[in-house]
């Protein structure tokens, strides 16, 4: 795959995943319009980001696009103000000392999970672009400090120190996020070594 041209690598992936995309956002958004603006801006967001993209698994290419799509479905709703009521309604659960005993079904915890992955994600976005590559190349893809050190050709200790900066960022917004059942995933998965 490496042997082909970014540009062709990318209208490969555009061909193969466009109306799958599109499909997912038109259910969830219910409106053409909404939902070609949203694979427009992910397709976007790929193409200044395909030297990434060109790093994940072959298997996993499709995962990485969905949740990059669910970003944008999430920040369209979020525009919407509909992120804004759910806080609003786990601040008035806290405030109250409502107990919650949420019983998690699976479709329930994906879309939790969902939610989670798509917060994480912004959050990284937020990052310095050489952060962010290290912390996810480490943390995703297992990839050593030195071996990063090696590929960036940067110190051992640069590489330690980014990606303990970006964990720190990280465990704060966990920290920050509103209470669920399964925010301690996202710790568990923050203090990975």
């Amino acid at each position: 795959m490496e042997s082909i041209s970014s540009e062709q690598y990318f209208r490969d992936i555009y061909d193969q995943y466009w109306e799958a995309l599109y499909q997912i956002a038109n259910k969830k958004t219910n409106a053409h319009d909404d939902a070609l603006d949203i694979v427009q801006d992910t397709f976007t967001y790929i193409w200044n980001n395909v030297n990434i993209l060109r790093q994940v698994e072959t298997g996993k290419v499709r995962a990485y696009l969905v949740t990059c799509l669910y970003y944008r479905i999430f920040s369209f709703f979020k525009a919407k103000g509909l992120r804004n009521k759910h806080l609003q309604f786990f601040q008035i659960l806290t405030e109250h000392n409502v107990e919650q005993t949420i019983s998690y079904g699976i479709a329930e915890t994906d879309e939790e999970l969902t939610a989670i992955n798509l917060a994480i994600m912004s959050e990284l976005d937020k990052m310095p672009v050489r952060m962010k590559e290290l912390f996810l190349q480490n943390h995703l893809h297992d990839k050593s400090i030195h071996e990063l050190a090696c590929e960036y050709r940067i110190s051992d200790k640069t590489v330690s120190n980014q990606i303990s900066i970006a964990k720190r960022k990280l465990k704060d917004f966990a920290r920050s996020y509103p209470t669920t059942e399964l925010v301690p995933l996202i710790i568990l998965f923050l203090t990975k070594d």
